[in-house]
Parts: structure tokens; C-alpha cells; sequence
């Protein structure tokens, strides 16, 4: 027999109150209460929530709104204004140059001049150009000449130059002849030039005129604009533009800058404030748009919080009882709605159940899922790799190509880390290049293959020079960051990687952070583009702009079979030079001598050619041609802190009181002479990472290392490149009516050792430096520690450091006599043999 189940009166019955007054509410019409007012709660939850989205989304709206309607409105306007300017000026001096053209067209045309240049009479010639040239106007000289005539006129009111040269001997081959602007001394002229006849198969001669600057500047300086600045710049090729002139003054939005046609001219105006208030916008249409927008969010917030929040359905035949109380505030309330409820017995309500039903992918949508968070799953620990450590140096990635040194492998992960390290950086694309060396292609395409699949785009320049990466990562606009292959002085089978980053040279800890990458395996994810970019005539070009050569010069060019062959002879022979190229054909196996000229053994071929050819001087290029040596006819090197002396005279001379760098290598006399010509002279750590950073921290306009590194900012960009450095030179020189002998016979040269190197093992030269240091007697030396160990006495020095570059310490010394020398070498190798008396101090 089953039990009758008993039910729990308090379901049913109401509670009665002691004093017979309104009975209590029952468990069930408590619930009822309870879910209703839950019902209230999570839509005002909701509410909440969907009011402060709201809000949110027309903040951004609202910014996005105020930047396309009302900031971009004002910056369109303030650039059609700077664009009518500049386009104004533009137009007049294409004007102007257009009838210059015109002038020199019908001059070349005119048979009197033909028939001169024909016979080939100075002062028929003359007479015909004076004559043809009358009345022009702003005309300074007109002058013909047939082809291989024309000569440097330094001290003509229209001086002859290598540019002016040059514009000629493209007129003779019919190439473009753009007008030119030629800076003189403060002011500026402009050169035509034409060949003679201007059309035809053959060419006569060529024509030059040379015009004052007084039209063009009117154009630029009567302008009576006062809203911006206008100014008049003159741009070759990929190089930085020069300002010829300006007027006017503004820097409060960005330049517009309009090309002049048929010149290397263009004219940039740069709005002033008053320009850009004149062009401000109203904010009422941003206004009325974010305001009804924040109304229709308002309204469909409130929507959304009583569809998304909603009482759920009863199962059919249950009802839940509502407190009597309720049902009457109901009643009063709503009577419409009772009558249509008339049919339910009592206060039953049995249509609904108090309870909130919200749709699953709202909750989460709407963050009121109270469930513990769902967390995606930990990513698998990158497994580490083995990576040779010794190879990740100070300066640069550099070691022996094969196991455990430099392999293909390591480039391609190289450029996995590199190419993930520059993107973090806000860099895009990288620049990349390579020298000769026989595995550099194979290096150099994993090198790339690492860098496209880590999303970084490629910008190849090919087989250059290190200073040419330099240059591009400089004037291209694409990015500031580019990496080299290469293992610079370092015999055949070395090679590596030097690598720049928005500008800035990778030195010590951030080589590291490139292995330590390697090592985790963190790199980004992507497919990059890759695309070919000459820069070579770029690089000369912008060198044949700077430097001016006042004499004709025979220079001996030994590139020891390294990459610099491939541009150094072109250059110099661009500059005007009589160029004798000697090992200048890639090899990279270098048959002849290492690639190193800091070592005398390596330039004996140079010195014999120089002797041979009876050339004025030679120059010794490294590996990547970022290092110079050069060597006289007298047999003399000229060892970089002598070069500096002479590079720290003439840069001084200009700009005194500027900073002179130099390394812990470098001569003591060199201290006293940049002090004695009115510069600050620095002392620092030797490499070429440590020494771009502290020309950059300090505004060093010149700066230099024994080694052959020399830094030049004057006129150019400030890294290290013995290609310019030794046009820098050759101008020096020609502009003094003096050999280089006798130009460094001026500098006085203590008796010193040239750099000498002691084989250590890779893992134990910086702990002897360091012992060295913490152990060595001295006497009353000065003791500099910036570098390894650089002790000075009152007639000479010596040191000791860990070469950055090969397995080896290196040493120097320097004294007032040769006795003294031999002394300063007798107590470096007696403290050295007290640390380790197995070192090769055979010197």
C-alpha cells in the first residue's frame, strides 16, 4: 500500500498574524516577490551596462566624427591653400627658366658660333659668346667650349667646377641638362647648359650660361604673403635637399613642397598659425550627428534591457500564488488588465513564473555570465635551441662560417629575430646587404628568407659597401634600419652581420637580446615583400655634390679584393682622379692579402704601386669599406689618428669648440693638437657601435678610431665610411699647393708600435684584461678603464685590451723616444707574464 504523500502546509496556507490583521505571505508568494524584484535588478543591471557601452562607442564615434569632419576639413583647407602658394612661385619660375632655355636654344643655334667652335680659335670664340650674350638679362657669363676643353676657373665671377664640368660633358653626350643651381660663396647662380648645334647626330662643342639669381630670388622674397613660410631648395637624385633661399616664417603644419618642371628645383611653403586659424572649421554638423547618436543609443539601451531581460513561460497547469497585497497594488494600478485576468481563480497567476531567462550568447556578450571565465588553453613553452654564444659579439654577429660558428641556419633564424626585433620597433622594412665573400650570397638569401617570414619587408641593395647601407637606410624613405653581411677585416673564412635599427647601430646588450630571441624562439609570423633598389649612383652622385676636388690628382686604390672595389674606383674617377685600381676584382677567397690594412704586411702592394706609378698617394680600403689607411710616396702610412689630426684642423677651422672622438688607441698627440685648434677632445671605448652612439650623444662633428674608422657628421651623416673620408681628403689636399708628405710632415709623430695582437682563447682574454686591471703594477701611471687598460705616464703610454673581433688581446704604445718604448713594452709584458706566463709576448 503506497503512502500518501504530505505535503508541507505552509505551501498552501497563508501565515496567520497574531492580532488577526493581514495575513503574512505565504513561501511561495515570497518567491514570487523575491523573482520579481530579481527581475527589476538584472535589468537595471543590463540597463547599466548597455548606458555606459553607449557611452563608450559614441566617445569614439564622437572622436572619429570630430577627426573626418571637423580636424580634417581644416587640415584639407590649410593644404589647398599651401599648395596654391607654393604652386604660385612654382609656375613663375617655370616661367622664367623656360625662356632662359629658350635664350640658350637660339644662341647655340647661331651659325657665328658653330663656325668658331669649328675652328677652334680662343678668341674668335670669346668675341662670338661676349657678343651673343648682350642685353640678356642677369646674365654673368656665357662661354663655349669643344669637347675636352674646359677647364676648373676657381676664381671666375662664374666660377668652373667638377659641377659645372661635368653639366658640360653631359651637354657633349646630349644627356639631360637640367638648370642648376651652383652655391658661391653666400649666394647662389643658375648654369644652363646646351650642346652645340642643340639637335642633330653630331656635337660641335657645348654652351654654358651662367645667370645671376636676382629673378628667381624675386619670386621668393617680394612674395607679401605673410601667412607661411616659402622657401627655394635644389634636390640631386635621392640626396637631401639644399635651401637656396627663403622668406616669410611658419612651422605650424606640414610643408607642402611643389616641383619646379624641367629643373632640380622645388619650391616648399610651410603655413604659419595665422594660416591655419584662418581655416578653421565650425563643429555644428559634428555637433547635431553626435548628439542624435547618443539619443538613438540611449533609447535602443532601454530596448534591449526588457528583450534581453524577460519573465520565463510557465509549464502548462503550474501557477505560482501571489501575495494578496501584490495582486491589489496590481488592481489599482492596472484594472484593465484584471478584467482580462477575471478568469483566474484567486490571486493565482498561472501565465508566468517569476524568473529571468536571458539568451546564453547575450550573458557573455554582456559580461553577466557569473560562471568562472573560460581561459584559452597555454600556449606550448618555445623549445630552446642551441645557438653558439661566442659568435653574438660587441660590435656585430661575426665568427668562423661552419659548425658551431656562422652557418646558414643561424642566418635564417638571424632573420626570424631581427626582423620580429624590428617590427616591435615600428619599423616595416629592413635594408640588406652583402660583400663578396664566397658564402655571403648563400648567408644573405637565408638572411632574407628569415626576415620575409617573419612579416618584415626586404629592401635589397645588393653587393655594396657597409657605408652604402648606411647611406640608404639615411635616404630612403622606407625605413632607417638595415643589416649587412659581412665580416669586415676578418679573413676569408669569417663572415656576420652588422645590424642598425631605426637609426641606431645594435651594440652589446641588444646583440645579445637578438640570441636570447633565437634561443626562445620568439618571432613573429608574416610573409614580407622583397624588392631590388640600386643606390650606388645615388651615393656617388650625392659625394660629387659635396666634395669639390681643386687639382688634378693620381690616387692608388687597393681594395684587397673586397667589396669596396666595386665603387671606389667609379668615385674617384667621378671626382676628376687619375685612378690606378689595384686588387679592386671581387675575390672573396682575397688571394692577394686580407682585407685588413691595419696591419703594415697588407699594404706592401700598396706602397710598391704608389712608388711604381708615381702617384700623389694610396688609399687601403677593409673588407666592407668602412676603414682607410693611406700610405704616401715617400713610404710613409699615414695611420688614422694622423688622418684625424688633419681632418680635426680643417673641420675646427669651421666650427670651433666642436667635440673630436677618438679610441683608447689613438695617439696622445692627437689630444693636444684638436685642444690646441679650439676643440673638446673625447676619449672613448674603441669599436664602430660604441663610437655612432657617443657621436650621437654628444653632436661630435668628427670622430675616429686607430683602427681606420673615421665618423664625419660636418656635410655628411656621421657614420663611419672610408670611401668618403678619403674624398674628404683628396680635397684637402688639392686645395693646398703642398704634397701629403709634406702636409703630415706638419703633425708630429711620436715613436709608437702599430697595433699588436696576442692570440688568447675567445673565453679567457676578458678575464685577463680584468685581472690585468685588478692586478697590475704601474707605478704612477694614469690608469683609463673605459676600454681594457690604457695606462699614461708623463713620456709615453701603453695598453692592453680584449680585441671585439678575434680571439686575441691587442696592444699599443707610444713614447717620446724609443728608449722609453722599449721600457713601456718591458713592464706590460712583465705584469702580463705574472698573470700568464704561457701569452706569445714576443714583441
Amino acid at each position: 500500500m503506497s503512502k500518501k504523500p504530505v505535503s508541507d502546509p505552509a505551501d498552501s496556507a497563508p501565515e496567520s498574524s497574531t492580532d488577526g490583521a493581514t495575513p503574512r505571505m505565504t513561501r511561495a508568494e515570497r518567491r514570487a516577490m523575491e523573482a520579481q524584484q530579481q527581475l527589476y535588478k538584472k535589468r537595471h543591471q543590463l540597463l547599466f551596462i548597455l548606458v555606459g557601452v553607449t557611452i563608450a562607442v559614441n566617445a569614439l564615434l564622437g572622436f572619429w566624427l570630430y577627426e573626418s569632419m571637423v580636424v580634417q576639413t581644416e587640415r584639407q583647407r590649410v593644404q589647398d591653400a599651401a599648395t596654391a602658394r607654393a604652386g604660385k612661385a612654382a609656375s613663375a619660375i617655370e616661367s622664367y627658366l623656360a625662356e632662359r632655355r629658350g635664350e640658350l636654344t637660339r644662341w647655340a643655334q647661331n651659325p657665328a658660333l658653330l663656325s668658331a667652335l669649328q675652328s677652334d680659335e680662343a678668341g674668335a670664340l670669346h668675341n662670338v659668346a661676349t657678343l651673343l650674350g648682350v642685353g640678356s638679362e642677369n646674365l654673368l657669363a656665357l662661354r663655349a667650349f669643344t669637347s675636352g676643353q674646359a677647364r676648373i676657373q676657381p676664381n671666375h665671377q662664374a666660377p668652373l667646377r667638377y659641377a659645372e664640368l661635368d653639366l658640360l660633358r653631359r651637354a657633349y653626350r646630349r644627356q639631360d641638362t637640367l638648370p642648376e643651381a651652383a652655391p658661391i660663396d653666400g649666394v647662389w647662380q643658375l648654369q644652363l647648359a646646351s650642346a652645340v648645334p642643340p639637335q642633330g647626330d653630331s656635337v660641335t662643342g657645348a654652351l654654358l650660361a651662367t645667370y645671376s639669381a636676382d629673378a628667381i630670388n624675386q619670386i621668393i622674397t617680394t612674395n607679401q604673403d605673410t601667412l607661411g613660410r616659402l622657401s627655394l631648395r635644389q634636390e640631386f637624385s635621392s640626396a637631401r635637399p639644399f635651401e637656396l633661399l627663403n622668406d616669410g616664417a611658419g612651422q605650424a603644419a606640414p610643408a607642402v613642397t611643389r616641383k619646379v618642371a624641367g629643373s632640380y628645383l622645388s619650391v616648399e611653403y610651410t603655413p604659419s598659425a595665422a594660416l591655419v586659424a584662418q581655416s578653421k572649421e565650425l563643429p555644428g554638423m559634428w555637433l547635431l550627428v553626435l548628439s542624435l547618436t547618443v539619443v538613438v543609443g540611449l533609447v535602443l539601451s532601454l530596448l534591449l534591457s526588457r528583450v534581453l531581460v524577460r519573465p520565463k513561460k510557465a509549464p502548462a497547469g503550474e501557477g505560482l500564488v501571489l501575495p494578496k497585497q501584490y495582486v491589489d497594488a496590481q488592481a489599482e494600478a492596472k484594472p484593465e488588465q484584471d478584467g482580462e485576468r477575471a478568469g483566474a481563480s484567486g490571486n493565482a497567476l498561472s501565465q508566468d513564473i517569476l524568473d529571468i531567462e536571458v539568451i546564453e550568447e547575450d550573458e557573455d556578450i554582456l559580461g553577466l555570465d557569473h560562471s568562472a571565465p573560460r581561459r584559452p588553453a597555454p600556449a606550448p613553452a618555445p623549445q630552446a635551441r642551441e645557438v653558439p654564444d661566442d659568435v653574438f659579439r660587441s660590435y656585430d654577429i661575426r665568427g668562423e662560417v661552419g659548425p658551431g660558428g656562422i652557418t646558414a641556419e643561424l642566418a635564417h633564424q638571424i632573420g626570424l629575430a631581427l626582423g620580429s626585433e624590428v617590427q616591435e620597433q615600428g619599423e616595416h622594412s629592413i635594408i640588406v646587404a652583402r660583400d663578396a665573400r664566397t658564402h655571403s650570397p648563400e648567408l644573405c638569401e637565408q638572411l632574407i628568407a628569415g626576415l620575409l617570414a617573419s612579416g618584415c619587408d626586404v629592401i635589397n641593395i645588393g653587393v655594396v659597401p657597409t657605408p652604402l647601407m648606411h647611406f640608404a637606410t639615411f635616404e630612403l624613405d622606407q625605413t632607417s634600419s638595415g643589416v649587412m653581411v659581412t665580416a669586415s677585416h676578418n679573413a676569408a673564412p669569417y663572415n656576420g652581420f652588422k645590424m642598425v635599427i631605426n637609426g641606431e647601430t645594435l651594440a652589446d646588450g641588444a646583440i645579445k637580446d637578438i640570441r636570447s630571441r633565437i634561443v626562445a624562439g620568439k618571432y613573429l609570423e608574416g610573409d614580407g615583400q622583397e624588392q631590388h633598389i640600386e643606390v650606388v649612383a645615388d651615393y656617388i652622385d650625392r659625394i660629387f655634390s659635396d666634395v669639390a676636388l681643386a687639382g688634378d690628382i693620381r690616387v692608388v686604390v687597393d681594395a684587397g679584393n673586397a667589396v669596396a672595389g666595386s665603387v671606389a674606383p667609379a668615385l674617384f674617377e667621378e671626382l676628376g682622379c687619375d685612378v690606378i685600381a689595384l686588387h679592386c676584382e671581387l675575390d672573396g677567397s682575397f688571394p692577394n692579402h686580407n682585407p685588413d690594412p691595419s696591419l703594415e704586411e697588407n699594404l706592401q702592394d700598396l706602397l710598391a704601386k704608389v712608388r711604381e706609378t708615381d702617384a700623389d698617394l694610396g688609399v687601403a680600403f677593409d673588407g666592407d669599406g668602412d676603414r682607410l689607411v693611406v700610405v704616401t710616396p715617400a713610404g710613409h702610412i699615414i695611420w688614422p689618428d694622423h688622418l684625424l689630426m688633419l681632418f680635426a684642423k680643417d673641420i675646427l677651422s669651421r666650427n670651433p669648440g666642436a667635440d673630436v672622438l677618438f679610441d683608447v688607441k689613438c695617439s696622445k698627440q692627437l689630444n693636444q693638437i684638436i685642444s690646441g685648434y679650439g676643440g673638446r677632445p673625447i676619449m672613448w671605448k674603441t669599436g664602430h657601435s660604441h663610437m655612432k652612439h657617443k657621436m650621437i650623444e654628444t653632436g661630435a662633428l668628427l670622430g675616429g678610431e686607430y683602427s681606420g674608422h673615421i665618423f664625419i657628421k660636418e656635410r655628411w651623416y656621421g657614420f663611419d665610411d672610408g670611401l668618403y673620408t678619403a674624398a674628404r681628403l683628396l680635397e684637402i689636399i688639392t686645395l693646398r699647393d703642398q704634397s701629403i708628405d709634406d702636409v703630415f710632415a706638419a703633425f708630429p709623430m711620436l715613436p709608437s708600435t702599430p697595433e699588436i695582437r696576442v692570440a688568447v682563447a675567445e673565453s679567457e682574454k676578458f678575464a685577463l684584461v680584468e685581472k690585468l686591471i685588478a692586478q697590475g703594477e704601474f707605478q704612477n701611471g694614469k690608469a683609463t678603464t673605459i676600454d681594457g687598460l690604457r695606462v699614461d705616464f708623463s713620456k709615453g703610454w701603453g695598453l692592453v685590451r680584449a680585441s671585439n673581433t678575434g680571439a686575441e688581446i691587442t696592444l699599443r704604445f707610444e713614447a717620446e723616444s724609443e728608449a722609453v718604448l722599449e721600457k713601456l713594452k718591458l713592464l706590460f709584458k712583465r705584469e702580463l707574464k705574472k698573470i700568464d706566463n704561457t701569452l706569445n709576448l714576443d714583441f
